[in-house]
């Protein structure tokens, strides 16, 4: 296997955007957090300023004990830029942000792989729009061997909910995006105790497909998700009060509008390819 070559899949978009992280450094810097290893496949490395805030917030050599991970499809760098205000209380509620590159083809399953697995497309295997079974090693496998419980929440056939499928971890499919992110808050509220929680949204996404990026339906969906996100903050703050928690905001990809007024993604355009990661610690109170 040349290495360097399939690096590259990681390290180009970087490099293009002059961006510091590729959405691949997600899974080291978690696995990092947590005291445990990365995914055999692993290319990428641990985002220094989240480990560095997990430090100050946490404790120095303090481990995690509770994760969430929120994944809003499609929302890019872009609409940061355009709509400030609305993306406000993420500012206020993330103790850090950090641009990061997204990987080619710029299409969900493809991302979602590399962030979860820590490789590139040519390594993990997925490299265009189709949504096999990882067969590569994932942070959710990381998560089950370590003796960790693992949950996946999704919409019905969304490429989350095909593709880490056949791991010793539950998995939630619900028919609507309002019911997978109304059932992580009862699994977060239940006695089942899920050390890594994962919940997609896929409304903005789906709703650029149909009416385009910057349509009313589509900016709707947008501060839907991150209304979500801001009550997923409100909520561990009272639920994980004697963990050392983190709950992220970790979109896959950005979009684009067509000359037909719908939207898309795929390229290698800024606007697909530029997006924030947030990062959000909580301390222990015992």
């Amino acid at each position: 296997m040349n290495t360097e070559k399939n690096a590259a899949g990681l390290t180009d978009p970087m490099q293009k955007f002059g961006l510091e992280y590729s959405i691949a450094d997600f899974t080291p810097t978690i696995c990092s957090l947590w005291g445990l290893p990365c995914p055999q496949q692993n290319q990428a490395n641990a985002i220094q300023p989240v480990l560095q805030a997990a430090q100050r917030i946490l404790g120095a050599g303090r481990k995690l004990t509770k994760t969430m991970l929120f994944c809003p499809d499609a929302i890019g760098d872009v609409l940061w830029k355009a709509y400030p205000e609305d993306f406000a209380p993420l500012h206020e509620i993330a103790d850090v942000r950090v641009p990061v590159a997204s990987v080619m083809p710029s299409v969900t399953p493809v991302c979602f792989a590399s962030i979860f697995s820590g490789a590139s497309p040519q390594v993990h295997g997925i490299q265009e729009y189709c949504k096999p079974v990882l067969t590569v090693n994932t942070i959710f496998d990381v998560f089950a061997a370590a003796g960790k419980k693992v949950a996946v929440i999704a919409t019905n056939n969304c490429s989350i909910d095909k593709i880490f499928r056949d791991r010793p971890i539950d998995y939630y499919s619900l028919s609507r995006n309002e019911r997978a992110f109304e059932t992580c808050k009862i699994l977060l509220s239940s006695q089942l105790d899920y050390d890594l929680l994962l919940c997609y949204d896929g409304g903005y996404d789906s709703s650029l497909h149909k009416t385009g990026c910057r349509s009313e339906a589509s900016l709707a969906a947008m501060r839907t998700s991150i209304r979500r996100f801001s009550e997923l903050a409100s909520l561990l703050k009272q639920l994980w009060k004697k963990e050392d928690w983190l709950l992220t905001f970790t979109p896959d990809h950005g979009g684009h509008d067509l000359e037909n007024g719908k939207g898309s993604h795929g390229t290698d355009c800024f606007d697909d390819m530029v997006i924030n990661h947030l990062y959000c610690f909580g301390a222990s109170e015992s």
